[in-house]
């Protein structure tokens, strides 16, 4: 334990406004307890989706905070164990997984293997499993303690990426031959057109002009087009729209544009929006369904897959993590940021729209 112990709470209202308070005092652990003592971990666009999605989809009840306007937005990182009463987890240990933005956080150990264990604590049976696993680092073969970093900024984003291209090409891409990937500056969205490198399928870049150069340089997209030039684009073609933006009125322009020519709409994040919308009385044509990255992954387990997927997704991961920095050409440069008080002005930038696409941020807790 520190003797700092505080928590960053984000203000349901205007996803930008922290506040850093002490977490309450937590009685002595029982049977079962570990205190998770977080290290480092990572902060994108991502994290502005799960908290717009809060509500909706129920982030904000994974972390409960005792009070209706702020809420914990979920982080992905590393911790170590501070102290346990759980068979199995020793103090120590370095895990990594799903947290608050806190200097600790005290779970309820189950399902504990020689891999990891889960949080059975009540207020997180609304999510799946993938968010309450905390892996064990010493028993993981893909984990290098040198890119700790790497790992806390891609491996949830890129996981997103992964199972969002395998269900649209399982689906033969719902009969499109070019996708539109809105919010391309995204490390999700760019993740995802690595991963259509090889399928025979147009895959079109929207984004802001600010961010347009970045796009541009990847090298990843067939075509970049800034959002104004939307109604410019050619429709002569069966299309999919990716929705990484998650804003009404730009699904509005694309549907509008695109008319019968769209032949699906994957809604998967929300990097220009805080609202949660699929039922748009203005929207022409398909209904946005909403892409759940942890649903394919309990579909795998639920049919025996699971251990095969991730066999052929760490090694794709693994290519992708080299990719993103490469010396020679790096997609992006890690930058740390050091304790919840600068984790707070990363927050506020990336929720104004403000980031920096080329940089990764990663928080590291001061102590």
């Amino acid at each position: 334990m520190t003797d700092a112990n505080n928590r960053l709470m984000t203000r349901k209202a205007d996803l930008g406004d922290t506040l850093k308070a002490a977490i309450p005092d937590h009685a002595a652990l029982a049977e079962g307890e570990v205190v998770l003592a977080l290290d480092r971990f990572s902060l994108t666009t991502n994290n502005i989706t799960y908290a717009a999605y809060g509500d909706a989809i129920g982030y904000w009840t994974v972390f409960p905070t005792g009070r209706d306007d702020y809420g914990l937005m979920p982080v992905w990182g590393f911790a170590d164990v501070a102290a346990s009463r759980a068979e199995g987890v020793e103090v120590g240990a370095r895990v990594f997984g799903y947290f608050p933005m806190a200097d600790t956080l005290v779970v309820q150990a189950e399902k504990v293997s020689r891999g990891g264990f889960a949080d059975a604590s009540p207020w997180r049976k609304g999510v799946p499993d993938i968010y309450n696993r905390y892996v064990l680092c010493a028993a993981d073969r893909h984990y290098d303690p040198a890119l700790e970093n790497s790992e806390a900024l891609f491996r949830p984003l890129f996981v997103t990426s992964y199972t969002a291209v395998d269900f649209l090409r399982d689906a033969d891409f719902f009969g499109a031959k070019r996708i539109v990937v809105s919010s391309a500056s995204s490390k999700t969205a760019y993740g995802a057109a690595w991963c259509l490198e090889q399928d025979d399928i147009e895959v079109v870049a929207l984004t802001g002009e600010r961010n347009r150069a970045f796009v541009e340089s990847l090298g990843a997209y067939d075509a970049v087009h800034g959002y104004d030039a939307l109604e410019s684009l050619p429709a002569d073609k069966p299309a999919l729209y990716l929705d990484l933006a998650g804003d009404p009125a730009l699904r509005r322009r694309v549907h509008a544009h695109y008319g019968a020519q769209l032949t699906y709409d994957c809604l998967v994040g929300s990097t220009r929006s805080d609202s949660f919308t699929q039922n748009d009385p203005e929207l022409v044509g398909p209904k946005p369904v909403f892409f759940f990255a942890a649903t394919c992954l309990d579909q795998h387990r639920e049919r025996g897959t699971l251990h095969t997927f991730y066999e052929r997704f760490l090694t794709d991961q693994k290519t992708f993590f080299q990719r993103v920095v490469d010396p020679a050409s790096p997609w992006i440069r890690i930058v740390e940021h050091r304790g919840l008080d600068a984790a707070a002005k990363v927050v506020r930038a990336l929720a104004d729209g403000a980031s920096d696409p080329a940089e990764g941020a990663v928080v590291r807790i001061s102590r």
